[in-house]
């Protein structure tokens, strides 16, 4: 398993949203999740609405 490439507190961008529902833009690292298959995951919060998400660490800058 690799390790994460952001940490929880950090600030991070969804790049490129590959499903409808997940709005571009600024969103906190809550938790780090398992992976699914080889992508890491994470827990995150939007910084515009506070809606929490899980991403990929591929859709993330």
């Amino acid at each position: 398993m690799k390790e994460h490439k952001f940490k929880v507190g950090q600030f991070v961008r969804v790049a490129a949203p590959k499903f409808a529902g997940t709005p571009q833009g600024r969103y906190e690292v809550l938790r780090l999740m398992p992976p699914a298959g080889n992508q890491n995951q994470y827990r995150v919060r939007s910084a515009e609405n506070g809606v929490e998400r899980m991403v990929k660490e591929e859709d993330l800058s």
